[in-house]
This record gives C-alpha cells, structure tokens and sequence, in this order.
C-alpha cells in the first residue's frame, strides 16, 4: 500500500461534467478539481510513462494537464452518450501529450497553478515502467478502485458498530497471515467460526456492492456495468 494513508475522494459521476455544465466559468473549475481530486494518480501514471518522466515531473504535468482541461475547453466535450468515463480521460491525455508546445511552456512557467496538492509517491502512482501509457493508467485506475470501495466497507461497518466485521474481513482477505483460517480468526476476535463465515460473507457483499456502485459512475448506464467490471477485473464482481 501507500507509504501514507491515500486520501480518498467520491466517485466523479459524468452528470456532473456533462456537456453544458461547462457553461459557468465556477461550475467546470468545480467540476475539474472533482475529477483532479479522483483521477491524480491514474493520469500521473499515464504521464509519467508516456512521456518518460520522473515521479515529481509527472506530477507537474499533471497539474498542467488539468489547466490545459480547462483552458482549451476540453471538459465541454465530455459525453456520457459515448461510452466509458475512462475513455473520455485517455482521449484528453492523448491529446495533451500530442500537445508538445503545450509542454515546453509548461516546462518554463514550472507549473505555478494548482488544482490538487501533490502527494507523496505511492506503489499506485509507480506502475511498472514497461507498461504502455494506456495499460499504466488502466492499472492504477484498477487499483483505485479497490481502494476507494475498500474504504466505503471499512467506513460503513465501523460507522454502524461493527468493527470485528471488518477486522474479521481485513485479516483474512488484506491483512493475511500465510496461515490465518477460519478458526485462527474466531480465536482472534473472540466469535465462532460461524460467526467468521457469516462476517466475511457480508463484509464480501457489501465490497462488490460498493464497488459496482463505483464502476456505474464511470459508464454510460448499468447495461454497462458488468462488461466494464469483466474488463476491470475479469469477472463481474457480483
């Protein structure tokens, strides 16, 4: 994981980057701090090994990247009608890395305006530099993913006091020992395994609801949904 606790961000739906709502200047600089804020680390990845950069250039041009989104208008060109979420985000980079002048003054003014803090360096932001640019930003956007639907189970379960549902679910399936097992784990948290078989199955239930519900903000609508989720992670994750 992150060398220090990711920060989390909502799911940025296309409603609210439709095609109009970039009419008011606030309105689409609300909207791009939105996407900036959900999508840092798949596009620094994108970047950083399209155009061969160091993790701290990368980040400057993605920076750059999202003042360009607004500059040049781009944002107004989202359609949900066209297909995926992550689609439309490659698209936009292919064309601001084609984009070199675009660089080269971004390059000489070092980035100055911000739409996101920058965060440390983190196993999702590094992706294996072998990768296409394509298949960096798919990787991270995966992990991304995870993480955030990861996080709504945990914020879920303790939030309605059932803390040992996640420490039962984060042990066997996050945090496991090579020889951690049903009894292993009601000796832990003081339950029958019974009572672990049960937890993990509904802490299981609400990780693919929560990341259904994810994926269905980045598709067009749910006829999209299972085949973007087969895409993502081989299998519908129902």
């Amino acid at each position: 994981m992150a060398d220090s606790a990711p920060v989390l961000f909502p799911t940025t739906r296309w409603s609210q980057i439709r095609p109009g709502a970039a009419s008011d200047g606030e309105r689409e600089a609300a909207a791009l701090e939105s996407l900036a804020q959900q999508y840092w680390r798949p596009i620094r990845a994108y970047l950083r090994t399209a155009l061969a950069q160091s993790s701290e250039d990368s980040s400057d041009l993605a920076q750059d990247f999202f003042v360009w989104m607004l500059e040049t208008g781009f944002l107004g060109k989202a359609d949900p009608s066209r297909g995926r979420f992550r689609a439309f985000v490659k698209t936009a980079l292919r064309h601001y890395v084609a984009d070199g002048n675009r660089r080269k003054r971004a390059d000489k003014r070092g980035g100055e305006r911000r739409f996101v803090p920058i965060d440390a360096p983190s196993v999702l932001d590094v992706p294996d530099a072998s990768l296409p640019p394509d298949e960096a930003l798919d990787a991270t956007w995966r992990a991304d993913l995870v993480a955030r639907a990861l996080a709504r189970v945990e914020d879920e379960l303790r939030r309605d006091g059932r803390d040992v549902v996640y420490a039962v679910f984060r042990d066997y399936f996050l945090d496991a020992a090579p020889d951690v097992d049903y009894r292993v784990l009601a000796s832990r948290h003081g339950i029958s395994t019974v009572d672990v078989s049960n937890f993990l199955a509904r802490a299981k239930n609400l990780y693919r609801s929560h990341l259904r519900s994810i994926v269905l903000d980045t598709v067009q609508g749910p006829d999209d949904l299972d085949e973007e989720l087969r895409w993502l992670f081989g299998k519908d994750a129902r």
